[in-house]
């Protein structure tokens, strides 16, 4: 036998149900196209600006990689294979250094030191 009161309050639920699928069908939105566009144009604005601040090898990358002292460094043992002290060579290694460099702050800002174009002219430790 099916319970009584149940039965009594079942066409409110089926209003409210039905009002509230309305509601979140038909209710206010926002207009998720033009935030989409924007977020898009901002993204394209930026990438195409030309990112004032360039990184420089000896100001920003060498103090990175001096962790690496005395093995990557003059007199150290593995100098003549990877001398960390050329803009070279790190951007031959890349990405590889991110199993020694950890930080997302330096792996972002060698990560901008890789895309920039080489600069045979940048200093020298």
């Amino acid at each position: 036998m099916l319970n009584m009161p149940a039965l009594k309050h079942r066409p409110a639920l089926v209003f409210l149900l039905a009002q509230s699928s309305f509601m979140l069908l038909c209710g206010p939105r926002t207009n998720s196209a033009l935030e989409a566009q924007t977020v898009r144009a901002v993204a394209t604005t930026k990438a195409l600006a030309p990112d004032s601040t360039r990184v420089d090898f000896a100001k920003d990358i060498a103090p990175l990689v001096a962790q690496c002292q005395p093995c990557h460094f003059a007199g150290g043992k593995m100098y003549a294979q990877f001398p960390f002290d050329k803009p070279e060579t790190i951007r031959k290694l890349g990405t590889q250094l991110f199993s020694r460099i950890k930080g997302e702050k330096e792996q972002a800002l060698l990560r901008k030191f890789f895309a920039q174009k080489d600069d045979s002219t940048q200093a020298r430790l």
